[in-house]
């Protein structure tokens, strides 16, 4: 059983659908983007799944495009906007679940962190 898998295990009732996108990874409609969205441009192609492996943060592939990402106990949508999840050339961040844990953070602070942390500064283009 891998961490994420671990994890998802412990997850109160509410996020029940982490549990099942794990085991159901093909999901449709499931960026609003009606919560806070970062997007990123970058100098060259990234493999996004490549920078969550170096950077230690756990995800899940959705498909081609989209990744859910574990971040700070809060659950991101990382899209390829341009490209694919490989071979990205852009892509937006958008919270889908706030931090599980009550401490105080400004969502646009904790994206900003979490893009800071996979993708260094001199591979963005903005």
């Amino acid at each position: 059983m891998t961490t994420l898998e671990r994890w998802c295990d412990r997850l109160p009732v509410g996020h029940g659908i982490l549990r099942y996108l794990y085991k159901h990874p093909v999901v449709t409609g499931m960026t609003s983007e009606d919560g806070p969205v970062q997007r990123c441009t970058l100098n060259e192609p990234v493999d996004l799944r490549v920078a969550l492996d170096e950077a230690a943060i756990e995800y899940l592939d959705v498909d081609d495009d989209k990744t859910i990402v574990i971040y700070r106990s809060a659950v991101l949508i990382v899209r390829a906007t341009e490209g694919h999840a490989t071979n990205a050339t852009a892509f937006a961040v958008e919270l889908w679940e706030p931090p599980a844990d009550d401490f105080e953070y400004e969502p646009d602070d904790l994206l900003a962190t979490f893009i800071d942390e996979l993708i260094p500064r001199e591979k963005r283009s903005q």
